[in-house]
């Protein structure tokens, strides 16, 4: 009895390790990543605690990854610079419409457009505007989220803000939230799904002037750890695209979270947005993601952009093995795999040192099990196998 709970305890801590694994966690100290290239000039800044092997694309879409980290500055080697033309839905040639033709894409909307909203880090705020940074169970993001729903409205799209509450926020309020996107997506089965959030950086980061508003710019985050990261990765590229040519500079860039899930699993068209920061005043960030709802129609009704084979492609002009490619590295699916596989082993062989008390009776117990398995699973085979040849003897004999 002491063995199994002794057993249970250490693969729920595995479990425990693992499921740490599928979030990159935002700076708790008040600091934010500084991003550097080779040279060591800043080219990104996020709140997120970047974590190597995350990827940034910046606002002028070169494409940088995180090969080592030194405190809160992230060093990254460029890997290319990235041809969103290739993502845009109003800008194909013939040959890139047969290919999306022959190959499957994301899925098209449906219906007159149907967008839900919700808020994982219910408390989030802006200081200028609304006096601190957080505020328990009515932060100032669900005014940046009523914005967006009236943009979406005026743009002729359905817009479900929800006004769910998922404090306090800390690792676990994705967990919390991810029932409250999963209940919008089974009940007004929408055509795009959006967790609104704002950043924690200094204020020149997201404060732009577009189109003669002040505005808070537009951050998109993808999480690469799910089995649907190629699918998310195109379709924020295809935001990115459509939002370059009706509001250039809106959009701050886009965060590739290694290890990041952000119940992105969930839905096709699902997607984490981070307007303006806690430093930005809160009317610039309603501005902000007003202006981004006017590219919602466009990818709604227009998402053709290739994936599949025809993402391959447009990774190979851009100059970067893309997510989901053999350059690109395994899978979110196979590393899924790969981890539960390893806590199977990882269990198994901790029962079997539980249980016998030392790693030389465990290796022992392991062999005998092995060689004993084997013989009795071989065995019957070599026995039909030599009733086979026999009966064949009898009947040549026969013949004879």
């Amino acid at each position: 009895m002491k063995t199994r709970l002794s057993i249970l305890i250490l693969l729920g801590f595995l479990l425990i390790a693992v499921s740490g694994l599928a979030y990159a966690n935002e700076h708790n100290d008040g600091g934010y990543s500084t991003i550097v290239d080779e040279a060591g000039n800043a080219v990104y800044l996020t709140g997120w605690q970047v974590r190597v092997g995350d990827q940034v694309l910046t606002e002028n879409n070169r494409r940088y990854e995180v090969v080592r980290i030194e405190g809160n500055i992230a060093h990254a080697k460029l890997v290319g610079e990235v041809n969103l033309t290739m993502y845009d839905p109003n800008n194909q040639g013939i040959l890139t419409r047969l290919q999306s033709f022959l190959q499957p894409s994301i899925a098209k909307a449906q219906g007159g457009g149907k967008v839900c909203i919700y808020h994982t880090h219910s408390d989030e705020s802006y200081v200028p505007t609304d006096g601190k940074e957080s505020i328990l169970g009515a932060g100032g993001i669900y005014k940046v989220g009523d914005a967006f729903a009236a943009g979406l409205e005026k743009n002729g799209i359905t817009a479900i803000h929800s006004q769910a509450k998922h404090d306090p926020h800390d690792d676990m309020s994705y967990e919390r939230s991810r029932r409250t996107a999963l209940d919008l997506v089974k009940k007004e089965q929408p055509d795009a799904i959006f967790d609104v959030h704002r950043d924690a950086v200094p204020p020149q980061v997201y404060s732009a002037n577009i189109d003669g508003q002040n505005v808070s710019k537009v951050q998109l985050v993808v999480g690469k750890y799910g089995p649907s990261g190629k699918q998310i990765e195109d379709y924020a590229l295809q935001i990115k695209a459509a939002a370059d040519k009706q509001h250039p500079g809106l959009i701050k860039g886009i965060f590739f979270a290694k290890g990041g899930d952000y119940n992105q699993d969930i839905h096709p068209r699902s997607m984490l947005l981070e307007v303006g920061a806690h430093t930005n005043d809160r009317e610039s960030a309603e501005k902000g993601v007003a202006l981004f709802s006017d590219v919602i129609p466009t990818i709604l009704g227009k998402s053709s952009a290739p994936t599949g084979t025809n993402a391959a492609g447009a990774n190979n002009a851009a100059g970067y093995a893309g997510l989901g490619s053999a350059a690109g590295g395994a899978s979110g699916a196979t590393k899924s795999m790969g981890w539960i596989l390893g806590i199977l082993i990882v269990g198994a062989a901790a029962f079997l040192f539980l249980s016998t008390g030392s790693m030389k009776e465990a290796g022992a117990k392991l062999k005998n099990f092995a060689s004993n398995e084997f013989a009795n699973f071989f065995g019957p085979r070599k026995r039909r196998s030599a009733d086979k040849d026999s009966r064949k003897s009898e009947k040549d004999d026969e013949k004879k």
